[in-house]
């Protein structure tokens, strides 16, 4: 027994959680802004790294540069982000953390890069957050969603795919979980803003520490001198810093588009009165939005004629597009794009159609929901606005699209099977 317990007593412990480097991300740059075979400098890596860290902190202990931002109005609030953060436990008055690693991690990853253990075997696969992009919002297309849109997806989970609802949770929870879906999403953009930086360098670091190491040796050796030698260097070294850090996230929007995101809620008018389902003239409005989606809206090039999500099926959602498009690939043949798989790419799949026949409408089924659906578009898939039509246009393809699961169709009235045999 003695023997044993030395023997478990040695075994090494699990790996702290650390944020995965987007090294998908950092292939496509060097593919875009170097010639075949070369490569950035291996030291911007690791700076990359260091600076994420300093800022964002680690999954075990989360920070947030919330200085950058108005510190009236955070982006987030860090009890939260320490609340969803860290490892699954409770202290003594019973005040959870580790909500993200309980609930979130096994699909979406613990850097938020929608490569968690079960994402491969998942269809359609979680949501990266990295990119910024999401689906389901009030807001229009390029603008972040609103705290309660990611509420909401939280509370009512995505009808048609793994995710589930947590209505469950307690509200201060769910507000934990947003706050720490918008924090790995700011990072997670930096991060990429960062390598995009990279290749304007010329070859030269992100950061210029190489005398930090020879500052040290000054002041030990010669303490009374080093100061004025090194001034200029440590001021350019802030100042590039600065421009990295405020510029980046404040310059280039990273966090406007959080702060702006409840000023930039579209609005949804008032449906006319035929919208109503027993109103006399209610199936006007439904033929009405039928000869628009086969017409002035052109729904049917993907959806198909027929609704079945038969039209377009070969188009790829943002996810995939951002790095299948780079020079080279060809998203059905996976020898194109090994790299990428090597480096954590989910292998590429067409994004398929919303079938409307069947009543499940991922955004949600309420009438104003699946309006901003057409109105807005669907951030990050081939869903478009529609700025060329009116609002009752719009509302007159809300009441087909709600119509359509229960229309009658050529294939609603195929004959009956003969003798169990199937009608070919």
């Amino acid at each position: 027994m003695l023997g044993f317990c030395v023997s478990f007593a040695g075994c090494e412990q699990s790996p702290r959680p650390e944020f995965r480097f987007n090294e998908v991300e950092f292939i496509k740059q060097e593919r875009l802004q170097l010639a075949d075979g070369e490569h950035f400098p291996v030291a911007n890596k690791k700076q990359i790294g260091n600076l994420l860290t300093a800022l964002f902190g680690t999954p075990d202990h989360p920070r947030f540069p919330n200085q950058l931002g108005d510190p009236e109005d955070p982006t987030v609030n860090i009890d939260n982000l320490k609340m969803a953060a860290g490892a699954v436990k409770s202290d003594r008055t019973g005040e959870p953390s580790g909500l993200y690693r309980e609930h979130c991690a096994h699909c979406h990853g613990i850097s938020g890069d929608g490569s968690g253990p079960t994402a491969s075997f998942l269809n359609p696969y979680p949501r990266d957050f990295r990119l910024g992009k999401f689906k389901f919002k009030s807001t229009p297309l390029r603008q972040a969603p609103t705290d309660e849109d990611l509420v909401n997806i939280i509370r009512n989970g995505i009808p048609g795919t793994a995710m589930p609802s947590f209505r469950t949770l307690d509200p201060k929870e769910v507000e934990a979980l947003v706050d720490y879906v918008k924090y790995l999403t700011i990072r997670g953009q930096f991060e990429r803003r960062l390598m995009a930086e990279i290749g304007n360098l010329d070859g030269e670091p992100l950061l210029d520490v190489g005398w930090i190491e020879n500052e040290k040796a000054a002041k030990a050796t010669e303490p009374e001198d080093y100061e004025e030698e090194f001034a200029d260097r440590r001021e350019a070294f802030e100042e590039r810093l600065y421009d990295l850090v405020s510029g980046f996230l404040n310059d280039e929007g990273i966090l406007d588009r959080w702060y702006e995101a409840d000023d930039a809620v579209s609005e949804v008018p008032p449906p006319p009165a035929n919208a109503e389902f027993k109103h006399a003239d209610h199936n006007d409005l439904i033929e009405s939005g039928k000869r628009l989606f086969a017409g002035k809206a052109n729904c049917v090039q993907c959806h198909g004629e027929t609704g079945l999500g038969d039209g377009q099926t070969e188009n790829f959602d943002d996810w995939v597009n951002d790095w299948g498009k780079t020079s080279g690939i060809n998203l059905y043949d996976a020898a194109t794009f090994r790299e990428f798989s090597d480096a954590g790419a989910l292998r590429p799949r067409p994004i398929r159609p919303r079938n409307l026949r069947m009543p499940v409408f991922r955004g949600g089924s309420h009438p104003d929901e699946v309006y901003r659906r057409i109105a807005n578009g669907i951030e990050g898939t081939p869903m478009p606005s529609s700025p060329a039509l009116t609002s009752d246009e719009i509302w007159a393809l809300v009441a087909y699209v709600k119509a359509m699961p229960y229309e009658a169709t050529a294939l609603s009235k195929r004959p009956k099977p003969v003798n169990d045999q199937a009608v070919r």
